[in-house]
């Protein structure tokens, strides 16, 4: 019976990748087939997902105008469009090509390559962190999260976003550890080659969602301030990152300049998303969303926007660049009275992008879905694992919290929940290595106890 077990299991992880380039081919299998089981099974049998909906934020339209020739706009005369950044409408733009009855399907090739690609991402930092069963571990919960799959058949900039993301809080990593030393690359080409890589890679995600602005340089600020106190050698990498950042960002922001007669740097939507978060709480707005309101019809109604949500917004920000200045002083005037509701609202957003099910006493509309409470069990016990993946390796598990936290944190003052996993989907990866670390550890301390037990009645025998 043992022996039986025993070929079963080695069968088994016969089936589980050994190595980046399997987890890749895996990732990318795993996710060409869901996609397409929901789009030819799930769909014809629910209804869901037979086209892209309308609230998929505009990338794909942006695309087929883009292909077109009706310059960067959502349709034919429509007017030129200020809050979504550049990137992702381009990288859609092979896929806009094709018919549009085409389009709802073709969208899952390069999305699903893209998930390969964060397999493999997944799996070698995992595997270069800790060792291959974790990153074995740190793939199967990934590869579970149903998200994965529904974000990868839409036009939306999750997975773009979560794979840049993965290299250049790769690079930005290995230049963190190589001037504390626990690296030995002080080469001029080396430091050289880092920067031009953490800018490239950072002005890109910069360019996919302004979120991303921030993040990325915040984190070439920290790699500047750690160079100078610890080896100013290094200082070559975070300027020629920053500089090369600007220099790639850059075009945008003088487009924007020429267009709209204001300093855009990529995209600006910052007073309506505010807003759109302040409504969904029953604590900060006298009167907040009711019910069958849109957020943003709330959000208009709250800054004293008189009209129709169709009037003023399309594809969740503003049509023209003069209400977006508006609602940035009324946001920037709320911050300053309010500084304690701020901070309030950063909570109890940061507890819902993650666990929406435990919020809804403070809701506006006091409405938990099935798919939110699954969302919060599946992230509830990624939390409690990656908790103890930090407890039983406190530096590395460190490292992967602050990229976690590095990502996640400049959405809180902003949006509420936006369902699946959209502004939270860029932690996953490194939260599965952690849950994964927390896992593997927790089992090898089990077994390690077996055995010792067995040992020590063997001894007595």
């Amino acid at each position: 019976m043992c022996g039986s077990c025993g070929k079963e299991l080695e069968s088994l992880k016969k089936l589980l990748p050994q190595n980046s380039r399997q987890a890749f081919l895996i990732s990318f299998l795993l996710c060409f087939v869901l996609c397409f089981f929901m789009l030819f099974v799930v769909s014809p049998l629910t209804g869901l997902s037979s086209h892209f909906g309308e609230r998929n934020d505009g990338y794909i339209q942006l695309a087929r105008s883009l292909v077109a020739g009706y310059g960067y706009v959502f349709e034919k005369d429509g007017p030129p469009v200020f809050h979504r950044p550049p990137l992702y409408p381009i990288f859609l733009v092979p896929i806009a090509i094709f018919p549009e009855s085409l389009q709802r399907y073709l969208i899952v090739i390069p999305q699903s390559l893209l998930v390969g690609f964060i397999g493999m991402m997944i799996f070698k930092i995992a595997n270069k962190l800790y060792n291959q069963t974790v990153a074995v571990v740190a793939l199967l919960l990934f590869w579970v999260n149903p998200w994965v799959y529904w974000n990868a058949k839409n036009p939306m900039t999750p997975i773009l976003q979560t794979a840049l993301y993965l290299i250049f809080s790769c690079f930005a990593a290995g230049e963190l550890l190589s001037v504390f030393g626990l690296r030995q690359d002080t080469r001029k080409l080396g430091l050289l080659l880092r920067g031009l890589v953490i800018g490239i890679v950072g002005a890109a995600l910069v360019l996919t969602h302004p979120a991303m602005l921030p993040v990325v340089f915040v984190s070439i600020f920290i790699l500047g301030i750690v160079a100078i106190f610890k080896n100013t050698k290094h200082l070559l990498t975070p300027l020629i990152a920053v500089m090369v950042a600007v220099c790639l960002i850059a075009p945008w922001t003088y487009r924007n300049w020429v267009v709209f007669g204001r300093f855009i740097p990529v995209g600006g939507n910052s007073g309506l998303a505010y807003f759109n978060g302040n409504v969904h709480w029953n604590f900060i707005e006298q009167q907040p969303q009711r019910q069958g309101e849109t957020y943003t019809a709330a959000s208009l109604r709250v800054m004293g926007i008189d009209g129709t949500e169709e009037t003023y917004i399309s594809w969740q920000g503003f049509k023209d660049v003069k209400y977006q200045v508006f609602a940035n002083k009324k946001m920037v005037e709320h911050i300053k009275n309010h500084p304690a509701l701020l901070i309030k609202k950063v909570i109890v957003n940061a507890i819902e992008y993650y666990f929406p099910a435990f919020t809804k006493h403070f809701l506006a509309i006091k409405n938990v879905s099935t798919e939110q409470w699954v969302f919060t069990i599946f992230h509830f016990f990624l939390w409690l694992w990656a908790i103890a993946g930090v407890f039983y390796c406190r530096s590395k598990g460190t490292l992967l919290l602050v990229g976690i936290f590095i990502y996640a944190v400049w959405y809180f003052p902003f949006g509420s929940f936006i369902g699946h996993n959209l502004y939270t989907f860029g932690t996953i990866p490194l939260l599965c290595i952690l849950s994964a670390t927390g896992v593997v550890r927790f089992f090898n301390g089990i077994s390690l106890k077996l055995c010792s037990g067995r040992i020590s009645k063997s001894w007595g025998g």
